[in-house]
C-alpha cells in the first residue's frame, strides 16, 4: 500500500475514533502498522485509540514508538499530556516544556502546559500559557476559556470577563465564550448584561443545551421564574437525557408551590447524586408508594448534612406504616439518632447495604407521606444530644444573663451554591457592639479566620478549637445551641441543626433560594421557631441585615428586661 493510501486510511480510522468505533479503528490501525511497520502516524494514531479510551498505560507506549521514529509536535504533547494524567505533574511539565522549547509556536503545548501547571498550583505560570497561546492565535478559543477559568476561580471576575470580552473580538459569535460571559455577569448579578450574552449564545449554537440551561439559569438567578421553567423545558427538548435539567426544573417548579409537578421533574437527582451508586441497580425496589408492612426498606440521605437533619421528620411517620427502617446517612450524624425507637438500623452511606425488599431516597419520603405538603408537614425530628456535652457548654455559656446570640454566616465552600449561603461577616458589625448581648460563633473551616480579618475578637466568642475536634458532627455545636436564646445564620446545616432543635432561628436568605423556603413566603412550613429575612433584590443584603439590626434591637431588650424583672 502506498504512502498516500495509507494517510487516507489513517484518516479514515480517525473518523472511527470520533464515532467511538474503538475496536474496528484499532483492529485496522494493526492492518495498516504490518504494512508500514516504521510510519509514526499509524503509532500515533493507535496511542489516541487508547488514550480516547483512558488507557493511558497503553497509549504511553505507542506515543514513545512514534517519537523514536520520527520527531512529531503533536506527538510529544499527547506524551506530556498522557504522562500528566498518569499523575506525574514533575514529568509532564518538562517533557511540555522541551516540546515548546523545539516549537516555541506550537498553541496546544502551551495549552497543555497550562493544564499541568494549573494542577501544580503553579497559577501565573499556567496564566501566562494561556496568554502566549492566544497571542500565537487569536482564535483559539480554548486559551480564553481555561485563562478566564483561572480569573474566575480566583473571583477575579472582570479581568475574566476582559478576557472573554477580548475572546469575542476575535471570535464574535463562539456559543462557549457568550455562555461564560453569561455567567460570569450572573455571577455579578448583572443580569441584563447575562441575559443578553445569552440571547446571542443561543443565536450562535441554537442545539446546544448546555447553552439553553445556562440561560434558565440566569433566568432564575434574577426572578424570572416563568421564563426560567419554559428554558428548562427547551433544554430537555434538546436533550430529553440532560437530567441536570430536570432536576432544576423540578426544584424551580417546588419553589411556586407545584408540588406535584416539581417532585415529578425533582425526582431525577437520584441519578446525579453519589449516595444513590449502590442502590441504582435495584431501581425495580424503588418504592413508590406500595405496601410495605413488616418489609425491610432502606432510606437514603441525600446532598449534604442540612437534609438530612430537615427531612429525617419523616422516617417516624414512615414507621406508621409499620415497616422496618434502615436509615442510611452520613457516619458523623449517627449519634443524633440513636435514641429514635423508629429507626430499627442505621448505616453509613460510605458502605454498601444490600438486605433490604424497598429503598427510597429520603426527599421522597416528603410527597409520597405528604402530598399536601403545605397543610401536612410532620413536625422536626427529635435528636439526641449528648448529656455530657450539655453539662461541659452549661459551664462556659450559662456564666451570666446576657443574651445568648450563635452566628453563622458561611455555608460549606463543597456546596455549589456556596456564593448564596454565605454573607460576609462584616455585615453584622452594627449588631454585634451590643452589651446586652453574647455572640457565639458557630462557624467551622476556614470562614472562621473572619473573625480575625474584621478584628471582632472583642465581639464574638470563638469556640472552633473546642467544638466538634471528633467524628461526630455538631457534637458540640448541638449542646451549644440549646443555650442560646437566638441563631442567625444562613442557609446551612447550622439553620436546620437549630431549626429542629428548637432555638428561636432568624434565616438569612437570598431573594432567590432553595426550593423549600419557597419563592415568596417570608416563613416556612418547616420550622415554627424560624424567622425568614430575604433579600428584597437579588445579590443585595443591605437591607436584610437592616431589618436584622433593628429586631435584633428589640429583642435583645425584650429579653434583658425579662430577666432584670
Amino acid at each position: 500500500m502506498n504512502k498516500s493510501l495509507i494517510a487516507q486510511n489513517i484518516k479514515k480510522n480517525y473518523q472511527l475514533l470520533d464515532n467511538r468505533q474503538y475496536g474496528l479503528a484499532e483492529q485496522n490501525a494493526f492492518n495498516l502498522l504490518k504494512q508500514d511497520p516504521n510510519n509514526h502516524e499509524i503509532y500515533n494514531l493507535i496511542g489516541d485509540i487508547h488514550y480516547k479510551q483512558n488507557n493511558f498505560d497503553k497509549s504511553l507506549w505507542y506515543y514513545f514508538s512514534s517519537l523514536d521514529r520520527n520527531f512529531d509536535p503533536k506527538a510529544l504533547n499527547r506524551l506530556g499530556t498522557n504522562i500528566f494524567l498518569l499523575n506525574n505533574n514533575a514529568v509532564a511539565e518538562k517533557v511540555l516544556t522541551n516540546l515548546l522549547a523545539h516549537d516555541p509556536h506550537y498553541v496546544a503545548g502551551y495549552l497543555s502546559l497550562g493544564l499541568v501547571y494549573e494542577q501544580s498550583k503553579k497559577l501565573e505560570k499556567a496564566i501566562d500559557c494561556y496568554k502566549a497561546a492566544i497571542k500565537i492565535d487569536p482564535k483559539e478559543i480554548k486559551a480564553y476559556l481555561s485563562l478566564a477559568t483561572l480569573y474566575k476561580q480566583d473571583q477575579n471576575y472582570d479581568d475574566a470577563i476582559k478576557v472573554y470580552q477580548q475572546g469575542l473580538i476575535n471570535n464574535p459569535s463562539n456559543h462557549f465564550i457568550l455562555s461564560n460571559l453569561g455567567n460570569l455577569f450572573y455571577l455579578q448579578h448583572k443580569y441584563e448584561d447575562a441575559i443578553i450574552s445569552h440571547q446571542r449564545a443561543i443565536k450562535a449554537k441554537p442545539d446546544s443545551h448546555v447553552v439553553h440551561f445556562n440561560f434558565a439559569n440566569t433566568l432564575l438567578n434574577a426572578g424570572k421564574y416563568s421564563e426560567a421553567i419554559e428554558m428548562y423545558k427547551k433544554t430537555i427538548e434538546l436533550n430529553p437525557r440532560f437530567n441536570r435539567s430536570k432536576i432544576n426544573l423540578g426544584s424551580t417548579l417546588l419553589s411556586m408551590s407545584n408540588f406535584e409537578e416539581g417532585f415529578k421533574e425533582y425526582s431525577h437527582r437520584i441519578y446525579e447524586d453519589k449516595n444513590f451508586k449502590s442502590v441504582l441497580h435495584k431501581k425495580n425496589l424503588l418504592w413508590n408508594g406500595q405496601n410495605v408492612e413488616n418489609k425491610k426498606i432502606l432510606i437514603v440521605a441525600e446532598d449534604g448534612l442540612g437534609n438530612t437533619l430537615q427531612f429525617s421528620r419523616y422516617l417516624e411517620t414512615l414507621s406508621q406504616l409499620k415497616c422496618k427502617i434502615i436509615f442510611q446517612c452520613q457516619e458523623e450524624l449517627h449519634h443524633l439518632f440513636e435514641d429514635m425507637e423508629f429507626i430499627d438500623e442505621i448505616v453509613s452511606l460510605e458502605n454498601d447495604y444490600d438486605n433490604y425488599d424497598y429503598w427510597a431516597p429520603l426527599q421522597n419520603l416528603i410527597y409520597l407521606l405528604t402530598p399536601d405538603l403545605s397543610s401536612n408537614c410532620p413536625f422536626p425530628a427529635v435528636l439526641k444530644i449528648n448529656d455530657n456535652k450539655l453539662l461541659e457548654w452549661e459551664t462556659l455559656i450559662a456564666i451570666n444573663d446576657n443574651v445568648k446570640i450563635g452566628l453563622n454566616w458561611q455555608g460549606s465552600a463543597s456546596n455549589p451554591r456556596v456564593a448564596n449561603n454565605s454573607v460576609s461577616l462584616n455585615k453584622f458589625k452594627n449588631i454585634i457592639n451590643n452589651p446586652l448581648a453574647t455572640f457565639i460563633s458557630l462557624q467551622k473551616g476556614p470562614a472562621v479566620s473572619d473573625i480575625e480579618k474584621f478584628k471582632f475578637e472583642e465581639n464574638i466568642i470563638n469556640y472552633d478549637l473546642l467544638m466538634d475536634t471528633g467524628s461526630k458532627k455538631f457534637l458540640d455545636t448541638a449542646a451549644i445551641i440549646k443555650y442560646l436564646d437566638l441563631v442567625i445564620t444562613t442557609d446551612t446545616s447550622i439553620a436546620h441543626l437549630a431549626g429542629t432543635l428548637g432555638t428561636q432561628t432568624w434565616l438569612l436568605l437570598p431573594k432567590v433560594s432553595d426550593w423549600r423556603w419557597l419563592n415568596s413566603k417570608d416563613e416556612t412550613i418547616w420550622y415554627d421557631n424560624f424567622r425568614i429575612y430575604r433579600q428584597k433584590v437579588q445579590g443585595d443584603w443591605s437591607d436584610v441585615f437592616s431589618r436584622v439590626e433593628k429586631d435584633s434591637l428589640e429583642l435583645i431588650k425584650n429579653i434583658s428586661d425579662l430577666r432584670q424583672a
